[in-house]
């Protein structure tokens, strides 16, 4: 138990220190100071009131309308104080939580783009399942249970201290044959209340672990209602209709599964919470009703001393009504360790034994490069290879070879490969996949993604769409949608030229980038590259010979053994 609370205290250490360390801190301290002090003053006006309801109680025991008149009216001062008061603690609280929200979003977003991190997730040991859950929802549920439960731990042990005292007093008047025990009121608070912590604490503990595997199941089936909704046309095409409400009822099996564990886990949470809050409404007045029936107190100090010993008993429990918002607090706390473990684990992946040189040279040389696959199967073995500047280069050979990872290693993005890679000083590289991405938005910032839309005008850009065979989207250019459902495979290949075009790389791989256009088509594109992009080193993976046409030098991954060779071709 010490263990686990241990590693709980250096996991939350290490969510909370960058924050406040960060130059948001003195805003957020300065409105944290303000709730502070709400807060605090909550605590005083509680034991106002306490000491209200003793003299407001008394007014009845001593028919005296005038005090009962006059404790009315303080009744209404007190409540126009309180609302005030909480009013601006939860709206300061409130700006708090999302300033924090939205430094934490801004940094862990960036971690997540840095160095490719985002795609190298995929191979970290450490499990990250659903990074865009983590981001969205964990990162805007941390600040508000953090600061919600702090502030209200604050908040118990002050009115704990305060109500302990007017306890501690009323006790004296508890006498055993004579004797008086000292606290004797306060002891019993505090031995119901640990009893009460406990037997809540064993009914309540596999809600952490629930809550935990809520929150992965619910991305996992939110993911594949994307995932159906961005393969549409397959799915329709295929008739795989039944095979999808399959999969989305498994997903949501393992939700409905977990929520009734859930559910069964809190109905018993909930008999045991009610039937301690009513045997908490009943003790005080066990304890103290024999000293008001012998006339030791008034009405008003009963009242009063049930009112404290509910507070105290409430601080006392204050684990025991909050351990359902601990197990969610805690299990938003793992996966975001783990998200940030998994971070630094990806960081880690950089190809450690692959060394990439800025070079004066004009060239890319590899040298003694190897290519692995995950489980540490070679690809390539100790390979020499040059890609001369304005060089047209064809990449073949059976598919599953390693041509696509070769090219990933070559752009950085595969971690499983050692050597030495040189690439010219301050050079441009573009990589043209087989599938095309297309950001949500305006369409101009898909055409020229990654650069700024504004770097183009709008004729360049509406004459390489003519020149591409996209004229129909010339007067689109502004229009936002989500066009790669707009598009079909050949246009968005085509948009990829378009790209290319406007950049204007010194280095452009090309990736299967014309598998769904005709040979006519193919071949135009082709032309287009060669007459537009004189300067630029052109290298392509392909399987249709009909592109050798445009190439000079030819790639070819030939099988050996286990693994594969290249073969240089003219």
């Amino acid at each position: 138990m010490i263990a686990k609370i241990l590693t709980f205290s250096r996991n939350l250490w290490t969510l909370l220190i960058p924050y406040w360390r960060s130059e948001e801190r003195w805003v957020s301290g300065a409105l944290l100071g303000g709730v502070l002090a709400l807060n605090i003053g909550e605590v005083y006006w509680s034991v106002v009131y306490n000491d209200w309801q003793r003299l407001f109680y008394n007014s009845f025991q001593d028919v005296d309308y005038a005090e009962f008149i006059h404790q009315l009216i303080r009744y209404f001062i007190l409540g126009v104080i309180y609302l005030l008061m909480r009013t601006y603690e939860i709206y300061f609280r409130q700006i708090v939580e999302l300033r924090w929200r939205r430094w934490l979003s801004k940094r862990y977003a960036g971690c997540w783009l840095k160095d490719q991190a985002y795609y190298r997730l995929r191979f970290a040991v450490i499990g990250a399942d659903n990074p865009d859950q983590r981001i969205a929802e964990d990162l805007r549920d941390f600040p508000i249970q953090t600061i919600e439960i702090v502030f209200g731990f604050i908040y118990t042990m002050g009115s704990l201290g305060a109500f302990a005292a007017i306890l501690w007093n009323m006790s004296n008047l508890v006498t055993f044959g004579g004797i008086q025990i000292p606290g004797f009121i306060l002891w019993v608070v505090l031995f119901y209340s640990i009893v009460g912590t406990w037997i809540n604490h064993q009914i309540g503990k596999p809600l952490i672990a629930f809550d935990r595997e809520q929150q992965q199941y619910e991305a996992d089936y939110r993911f594949a209602l994307v995932r159906l909704r961005e393969n549409a046309e397959e799915i329709a095409a295929s008739r795989g209709e039944e095979q999808e409400q399959q999969n989305l009822s498994r997903c949501f099996g393992k939700i409905a599964s977990n929520w009734f564990n859930i559910i069964h886990r809190v109905k018993r949470l909930g008999y045991f919470h009610f039937g301690y809050s009513k045997v908490t409404d009943i003790v005080p007045y066990l304890v103290i009703a024999p000293l008001f029936f012998t006339g030791a107190i008034q009405l008003g100090e009963m009242m009063q001393t049930k009112n404290a010993f509910g507070k105290v008993a409430g601080s006392f429990s204050w684990f025991v009504y909050r351990y359902e918002s601990l197990a969610k607090w805690k299990a938003t706390i793992d996966r975001l360790i783990g998200f940030q473990q998994a971070l630094q684990e990806a960081a880690a992946a950089l190809s450690p034994g692959l060394t990439r040189q800025a070079v004066t040279a004009d060239d890319i040389h590899l040298e003694e490069f190897s290519l692995y696959q995950p489980d540490d199967t070679a690809i390539l073995q100790n390979i020499a290879l040059q890609f001369p500047p304005r060089s047209r280069t064809l990449v073949t050979g059976p598919s599953g070879c390693g041509k696509t990872t070769f090219f990933r290693a070559i752009n950085g993005l595969w971690p499983f490969c050692c050597g030495t890679i040189k690439l010219p000083v301050g050079t441009r590289m573009l990589y043209l996949p087989q599938r095309t991405y297309l950001p949500i938005g305006a369409l101009r910032q898909a055409v020229t993604y990654p650069e700024p839309a504004e770097v183009y005008s709008n004729e360049f850009v509406s004459q390489t769409l003519a020149d591409c065979g996209l004229s129909r989207l010339c007067s689109r250019l502004d229009e936002e949608c989500q066009w790669d459902q707009q598009l079909s495979a050949g246009e968005q290949q085509r948009l990829a030229f378009v790209r290319a075009l406007l950049i204007k790389p010194q280095w452009l791989f090309l990736d299967e980038a014309t598998s769904a256009l005709d040979e006519l088509s193919e071949a135009r594109l082709y032309r287009l590259l060669m007459d537009r992009l004189p300067d630029t080193a052109i290298i392509s993976i392909a399987h249709k010979s009909s592109l050798m046409q445009f190439h000079d030098h030819r790639l070819d991954f030939s099988k050996i053994g286990d693994g594969f060779s290249i073969c240089a071709k003219k």
